[in-house]
């Protein structure tokens, strides 16, 4: 997404999150041409910005670009938020168990950093662009160094996450709560507790990603 100005930018966020919905909330099915002209022209937009979005919601899973038809629909489900998390709550759980004895205090620090910075957003009237980047940073320092590569690239092939922090803006005080969890596992080097504290808060998102549908429907 461009960030070279700011108005363009605020935009192509609005044109975001009036795509996405359409999506979520089942106004677009699954398998439908997203035309470019058509957008700007319901949006009062250039191409520009909706070729943007369509390429962010590419990454966020819910848009795929297909040759000869261009970007089409791929919307999420229940049983596709039930298939992911229950795999990344085993997945992700192995990971950073296997990851915690390369985790450095350098990475201790990053991680509290990162933690400050989170419960710092969830006080204030932050965007949902800025708390998605710390919570993708978040786990990924967590599994970096995980020596199980099949793993770790399962957890990462998985989908869905980029977008979850975007939906469960009022879920993340709680959301804090796990991640703070997690965080001082690492710090006391306890294997066991930061694998259990990993999977109780993916089936936790799991679960309010589930209710979050509901409301939209």
């Amino acid at each position: 997404m461009s960030e070279k100005d700011t108005n363009f930018s605020k935009t192509v966020t609005d044109v975001i999150k009036e795509i996405r919905t359409e999506i979520l909330n089942g106004n677009l099915k699954k398998g439908e041409r997203l035309i470019q002209d058509e957008w700007a022209r319901k949006l009062n937009v250039s191409r520009m910005p909706i070729r943007e979005a369509l390429t962010y919601l590419e990454i966020e899973g819910l848009v795929e670009n297909v040759p000869n038809k261009g970007a089409i629909v791929t919307p999420i489900t229940k049983e596709d938020i039930e298939e992911i998390y229950q795999l990344r709550s085993l997945l992700e759980g192995v990971v950073v168990e296997q990851s915690l004895p390369y985790i450095t205090d350098e990475d201790v620090e990053t991680l509290e950093q990162i933690l400050i910075q989170m419960e710092i957003l969830v006080l204030t009237d932050a965007t949902e662009e800025e708390y998605s980047k710390l919570n993708a940073r978040f786990h990924e320092i967590l599994h970096k160094e995980c020596p199980w590569g099949r793993a770790k690239k399962y957890v990462d092939n998985l989908g869905i996450s980029p977008i979850a922090p975007k939906l469960l803006a009022k879920y993340h005080k709680r959301t804090q709560e796990d991640h703070r969890r997690i965080y001082e596992a690492v710090v006391r080097r306890d294997a066991q507790e930061l694998k259990l504290a990993m999977e109780l808060h993916l089936l936790r998102t799991k679960n309010n990603l589930i209710e979050t549908l509901k409301e939209m429907n």
